[in-house]
């Protein structure tokens, strides 16, 4: 009878470690981040089964599109499925005709920025240059203006390129490991891709007469994030929370992983039948006290968990103006602080836009506080829209709005202050008609600090609105 005992024991303990796993899977709340989601955003996701993530083809993996999106979106309860791997063109395509929702890998750009939401970047690629393994490592592109380099259609590194080095030669691929054959059928010189996308490629024997021959600067780093439809606000707002919240860390790891990302295998139970029943007995005991300590640990890491999520959302509500959803004066301030300092260092040039939205008083008798609000709401996103990517907006106060414009002369501030008057004066902030405003630019000087800087701004602008408001005023007083 005792030898029938002990071999039941390993079954008894295989079925009370599952009973107690899945006990503890019903007490754990799954979601953490649920709690963080309004409820218009809740009944968002309730109301969609599933969301289709474009899938845009990788040299590494074919799901890396599908891995990342979940990674980043993995608190939030979306469910996701992909397309079948894709180019970017026709990823592209297929967001626009609304035939995929997320778009991951997107870098924003002016033109994007129109039909696309953008979230905050989650990830900062280099771009290598690839060419034969004979060719000495490359310093400078700019000194090889007349070879041919391939560069994946769509790809909006072209026009940047172009600007740079006007005189050079291109050829456009499908993906990634097309420039590669482009390189060795010695039809072109290098291939520009990510560094993200070459290192799988280099598994190949017939790959190592390549080598990665040198790097573009970083202002020509692939600032990735994930895109929307300017239709899809919700989703969008849901994915921009979830990329503030998504430790970079294990963002980082992915990346380095080349898009391999596994979960751990469940443990297999059926070792435990070939357990004596003296260790059985000795199972238990550790079992019952590792599922109390289990229990607590969880209760820990769910707290830690919890408290770092409100502090990043604390954090981003720190710096953002409310009402408009552009920095405050707290985050403006530390740009100036940061944009001085790297103007006195690097002999750069900085200039800033001083904003005043013309009238505003009127608006508020007229038509109310509400209807004011939303006016100034749409006068902050216009302005979003139509700055650069390194262009800083923030509310300076009531209906007045300062950008800081890096490596910026003061010509072409004053011509982007004159761009967005005019776009300003065209757009539809119903039901206000003919909302205008006035424009103040000063450019820094060595001699500068912020308060001297933004009182020729605002000097600027007190012209403008002397002088007829709607348009646009170059000072150098102070």
């Amino acid at each position: 009878m005792m030898w029938r005992l002990f071999f039941l024991l390993p079954i008894v303990s295989v079925c009370l470690l599952a009973g107690s796993t899945e006990n503890r899977q019903q007490d754990e709340d799954p979601n953490p981040f649920k709690s963080f989601l309004t409820p218009q955003e809740t009944e968002f996701i309730a109301h969609r089964p599933e969301f289709t993530v474009c899938n845009v083809k990788q040299a590494r993996r074919t799901d890396a599109s599908l891995d990342l999106v979940n990674l980043l979106t993995r608190h939030t309860g979306i469910k996701l499925v992909a397309t079948s791997p894709i180019s970017w063109q026709k990823a592209m395509q297929k967001l626009k005709n609304k035939t995929c929702d997320i778009l991951p890998w997107a870098t924003k750009t002016h033109i994007r920025n129109m039909t696309m939401n953008f979230t905050r970047p989650y990830a900062h690629i280099i771009r290598v240059l690839v060419s034969r393994r004979e060719q000495p490592y490359i310093t400078d592109i700019g000194l090889y203006q007349d070879k041919i380099f391939a560069m994946q259609q769509g790809n909006y590194i072209a026009a940047l390129l172009k600007q740079h080095y006007p005189k050079l030669r291109t050829m456009t691929v499908e993906n990634t490991s097309d420039g590669f054959e482009r390189v060795l059928e010695k039809k072109a010189f290098a291939t520009i891709a990510s560094l993200y996308s070459v290192g799988a490629l280099f598994d190949n024997d017939r790959m190592k007469e390549l080598k990665i021959a040198g790097r573009l600067p970083p202002d020509f780093n692939d600032i990735v994030s994930l895109a929307t439809r300017k239709d899809d606000r919700i989703l969008h707002n849901i994915l921009q929370r979830a990329v503030l919240t998504t430790d970079q860390g294990s963002v980082s790891r992915f990346m380095n992983k080349g898009a391999i990302y596994t979960y751990e295998p469940e443990f297999d139970f059926t070792q435990y039948w070939l357990i004596s029943g003296i260790v059985c007995v000795l199972f238990f005991v550790l079992f019952w006290w590792n599922r109390h300590l289990s229990r607590l640990n969880y209760k820990l890491s769910r707290t830690h968990t919890e408290l770092k999520i409100k502090s990043q959302l604390l954090e981003v509500l720190s710096i953002t103006d409310p009402l408009t959803d552009s920095y405050n004066r707290i985050k403006m301030d530390r740009v100036f602080e940061q944009e001085i300092k790297r103007s006195t260092r690097y002999k750069k040039s900085l200039s800033v836009i001083m904003v005043d939205v013309d009238y505003f008083k009127n608006v508020n008798d007229k038509y109310g506080h509400l209807v004011g609000d939303r006016i100034l709401q749409e006068f902050a996103s216009t302005v979003k829209t139509h700055i650069r990517a390194n262009d800083v907006l923030g509310r300076w106060g009531g209906e007045e709005f300062l950008i800081i414009c890096p490596e910026t002369g003061i010509n072409q501030a004053e011509s982007t202050a004159n761009k967005l008057r005019q776009i300003i004066e065209q757009a539809d902030f119903s039901p206000v008609k003919n909302l205008t405003a006035s424009f103040g630019v000063a450019e820094w000087c060595e001699s500068d600090n912020q308060e001297s800087l933004t009182a020729k701004a605002d000097y600027s602008m007190y012209l403008a609105k002397h002088q007829g408001r709607n348009q646009v005023c170059v000072s150098t007083k102070s």
